[in-house]
Formats: C-alpha cells, sequence, structure tokens
C-alpha cells in the first residue's frame, strides 16, 4: 500500500511521501524536490515506493515539490485526503512517527510552523505531510533548529483532487 509519510527512494537515496494524490488522472504522490536532487534525481528518474516503481513527473520548483507517478493499482494507493488548515494543533508523519507542532501562520504558497525544541523533525523528514484533523495540509520544506520553526508547502493552489 502507497500511504503518506512513508519512504520513497531515487537513485536509492530516500525521500518521503508528502500526499498521495491524482494528477492528471494518474497515481501519484507528493515529495519535497529538494531531497530528490540531493539524490541527482531530475523528470524522468525511476523511484521505488513499498516495492512499486514510478518516475517523477514533474518539479514545482515554486513549491520546492516533486511529483511522481507511481506504477501503481488504485486499490493500491491510499489517497490522501486533503485539506485546508487552521491556525492550531497539527503533526507531521515519517513513518509510524508523529512530530506535533502548530501552525502558526497561513499563506497560499507556504505555512509557518512551530515544533518543541525537545522534538524537532530530522532534516531526512523533509518531504512528511503536515496532517491536521485528518486531513494532509502541506508538506514540510525545512525546520529552522534555531527558533524550532518549520516550513511547510501548501496544497491549497495546486491542481490536485481535493476530494480524495
Amino acid at each position: 500500500m502507497i500511504t503518506a509519510g512513508q519512504d520513497l527512494y531515487c537513485h536509492q537515496k530516500p525521500g518521503v511521501t508528502g500526499a498521495v494524490v491524482r494528477y492528471k488522472d494518474r497515481n501519484c504522490v507528493l515529495t519535497t524536490q529538494h531531497l530528490l536532487r540531493v539524490g541527482g534525481c531530475v523528470v524522468g528518474d525511476g523511484v521505488t515506493l513499498n516495492g512499486y516503481k514510478g518516475w517523477v513527473l514533474e518539479i514545482w520548483m515554486d513549491y520546492d515539490l516533486a511529483v511522481i507517478e507511481v506504477q501503481a493499482p488504485s486499490s493500491q494507493m491510499n489517497f490522501s485526503f486533503l485539506g485546508e488548515p487552521e491556525l492550531g494543533p497539527a503533526y507531521t508523519l515519517h513513518g509510524e512517527v508523529e512530530n506535533h507542532c502548530q501552525i502558526m501562520t497561513m499563506g497560499r504558497t507556504y505555512h509557518y510552523l512551530a515544533f518543541a525544541h525537545t522534538n524537532l523533525p530530522l532534516p531526512g523528514d523533509s518531504g512528511s505531510p503536515v496532517i491536521q484533523k485528518g486531513r494532509v495540509v502541506g508538506v514540510l520544506l525545512s525546520v529552522f533548529y534555531n527558533n524550532a520553526a518549520g516550513l511547510a508547502a501548501s496544497l491549497q493552489d495546486l491542481p490536485l483532487d481535493l476530494g480524495r
């Protein structure tokens, strides 16, 4: 099953699935493009997700996001419920680890998050979904360790199927 928060690999470098979505009538996932870039991945390169193959379909530089098409049947895709964020509690998810945070500001492109100083996301957690009230409301892009703040890409203006 392909689900948000699980690892994906491109050129054997790990990334995190930020959301499982339908895009242009295709089964896709979103992740941060900067982690793919570290692994030397570009549009067209192969990706593996939980035993399924995929490839980098598009890169959205303005959002630091990559769209990966997955060769898996829809029955194996745990599509993310996407939503609009609200100020208040949320969490990021990487594997089974929930990292609680607060959505401090919201924007059409980015959201700012506040984490506890004692439990900050790690650099490899970029790409993790930001979940609030059971819906993915963003994708974690970076963490500023000096003030325990984070930056997440908004999903509001992206051409995704929000009904899932």
